[in-house]
């Protein structure tokens, strides 16, 4: 009987170390979000370059009630679009706390378009971009990876005498 005991207060102490564990981990383990970029193909008439200064990247989490639920996923930098014509270039990684994920912005800081081995500002008129993610969202899952696709689609309207203007659809995806 004492034995019987025994392997019983065994059984439940390995049990609720084992329910801990998991609430501890499901509670405050994180995922990663990796962003990636690409650029389908557009009428970019003469333009032969693209190249694009971003700001941070920055992500809001679904069940926020307040603005300031905008984590920073990816620190600025410049694409020259032609890079990532059809193809997905990574541009920042994050650790982040799983839920899920429905907006991310940044904003187009400066634009220059390649004409004849030259380069010309371009305007964007529409700087900031604030994109809903497709799909509900992005989940972020504990112990796991997440990739999230932002797909510019470029129009390039202009010309050198009257300056260029660039045009971007975006799309966010769950990858």
């Amino acid at each position: 009987m004492k034995r019987t005991t025994t392997i019983a207060i065994v059984v439940v102490a390995v049990a609720i170390i084992l329910v801990g564990s998991y609430a501890v981990y499901a509670n405050f383990a994180q995922g990663t979000l990796q962003i990636e970029l690409t650029d389908l193909p557009q009428s970019w008439g003469n333009v032969t370059q693209i190249y694009l200064n971003y700001s941070a990247i920055e992500i809001h989490r679904a069940d926020a009630e307040n603005s300031s639920s905008w984590t920073t996923t990816a620190d600025q930098g410049w694409i020259n679009l032609t890079t990532i014509l059809d193809v997905n270039q990574t541009i920042g990684s994050k650790s982040l706390q799983p839920g899920t994920y429905n907006l991310i912005r940044f904003k187009i800081n400066q634009a220059l378009v390649t004409v004849a081995n030259l380069n010309y500002s371009a305007n964007v008129p529409s700087g900031t971009l604030q994109i809903a993610i497709t799909q509900s969202g992005i989940t972020v899952k504990a112990g796991q990876t997440s990739t999230l696709l932002i797909d510019l689609s470029i129009a390039v309207h202009g010309s050198v005498d009257t300056g260029f203007t660039i045009v971007p659809d975006v799309r966010a995806t769950p990858e």
